[in-house]
């Protein structure tokens, strides 16, 4: 006949667990019609060892037990093992296995600890009368050595108020497919310590609805090897970069720059382009290019003008070197000094101060062209020269002719011969002297 196994009723356990209360003499007597009837009954060094017998299938069983402690095989094929009184809190007491090797096998296995009585908090006292407190885990595995735990072909689950998992050298976390790792149901908290934190992965993707924080003296580097590889950056909001070191952008293919709005660039110290090829500016608006000719604070320049513009010789030189070309008037206002442009090593300049002075000149044997308050001279080499005074003119042609014209005395001189008119009279002296 086969035989299930089931759990014996709670009538039945307590009955057993808790000895069988008649003495050894009246144990053969039938105290419950149901059974179990007892068959063999001896008492060992306080403890009684009972064989029983269900009347209804002639099921057996035994027990060992003292009223404190049983040990319990029964009718159903189940074995009990029962450390303490029974009560409404369970069984108390202590159960040890101490063997060399053990193997459970069973359909399933469930066990259920309900915490010790004083909360799992133990205290001592030394014998100097100091009261310590050790607390106490209401379940505790302990192995030395290596341990698996494996659910094949099911799930495994560990569930806790607080969950600690602790590595004294390395922890692995390794999954099939995927890992999750979830923090409250409408968002926690997970805190990360290390030294270095290490991601080796095809893609990592992060989809943040708050913000992305990072704060520390540690640095920030990107390493790209891949080629074509690019960074990206949109955003509806802003971008801002607050430096205190150096900023340095290297690239090796176009520099593009778009902006809808305003394009501002604020420098304290210097600023500096080198363009080895063209460069090109075109504004649509209005422009304005303002040198105050100021030194930044703690800056010396070795520059002494204020605004300088150096154009090199074009290769045709029939071309300008620099060329403006404007389409209405064009003008220059000095505020103090004025104006002074040369060509070549003294070939040519002309020269317009707030002095009240002109000056035009081509070179030592060209002409020149002197203004000033005081007079006008106009020279040309060392031969000819004019003069233009307030009160004179004169008109020299090297150092043998020369007129003169004032409003007392008109003159006209050649190697020594001269005509002079004044408000009084004419004077003709010469070598020779002809009228017609």
């Amino acid at each position: 006949m086969a035989v299930t196994n089931q759990t014996p009723s709670e009538d039945t356990q307590g009955k057993v667990a808790g000895g069988f209360t008649p003495d050894v003499k009246t144990l053969g007597k039938n105290y419950f019609a149901e059974g179990p009837f007892p068959e063999f009954s001896q008492m060992l060094g306080g403890f009684v060892i009972t064989a029983y017998e269900f009347p209804e299938d002639g099921s057996k069983g035994i027990a060992l037990y003292n009223g404190k402690t049983s040990f319990h095989i029964d009718n159903n094929n189940n074995i009990t093992f029962s450390a303490g009184p029974p009560g409404q809190s369970g069984c108390g007491g202590k159960l040890v296995f101490n063997t060399q090797s053990q193997l459970q096998k069973a359909k399933s296995v469930s066990i259920e600890v309900t915490g010790r009585d004083s909360g799992g908090t133990e205290k001592s006292t030394d014998d100097d009368g100091n009261v310590s407190e050790d607390t106490m885990p209401a379940y505790s595995l302990k192995v030395y050595g290596p341990v698996h735990v494996e659910a094949i072909g099911g799930d495994a689950a560990v569930k806790g108020d607080n969950v600690t998992v602790s590595a004294n050298s390395t922890l692995n976390l390794k999954s099939g497919k995927d890992i999750n790792i979830q923090a409250g149901e409408n968002g926690g908290k997970i805190n990360m310590y290390g030294g270095t934190c290490e991601i080796n992965t095809a893609f990592l993707n992060k989809n943040l609805s708050g913000g992305e924080y990072s704060e520390g003296p540690g640095e920030f580097k990107i390493k790209q090897n891949k080629a074509g590889a690019s960074v990206t950056i949109d955003t509806p909001g802003s971008v801002k970069y607050t430096v205190n070191g150096s900023y340095t952008v290297g690239v090796k293919g176009d520099y593009t720059i778009g902006t809808t709005g305003h394009y501002n660039l604020n420098v304290d110290r210097d600023a500096a382009w080198a363009v080895k090829g063209k460069f090109s500016q075109i504004v649509d608006g209005k422009a304005k290019f303002e040198v105050k000719g100021q030194e930044a604070k703690g800056g010396k320049a070795s520059q002494q003008e204020t605004f300088v513009i150096k154009a090199a010789a074009p290769k045709q030189k029939s071309l300008a070197a620099l060329l403006f070309d404007a389409g209405g008037k064009q003008e220059f206002i000095a505020a103090q000094e004025g104006f002074k442009f040369d060509v070549g090593k003294q070939l040519a300049s002309i020269e317009l101060t707030d002095k009240n002075k002109f000056s035009v000149t081509t070179g030592k044997q060209q002409g020149a062209i002197n203004i000033d308050e005081k007079q006008v001279i106009v020279e040309h080499g060392k031969s000819a020269k004019m003069t233009i005074k307030p009160a004179a003119v004169s008109l020299e042609q090297g150092k043998s002719a020369k007129v003169s014209i004032g409003p007392e005395e008109s003159r006209l001189e050649n190697n020594g011969a001269y005509v002079s008119v004044k408000p009084s009279d004419v004077t003709i002296f010469g070598p020779m002297i002809y009228l017609n």
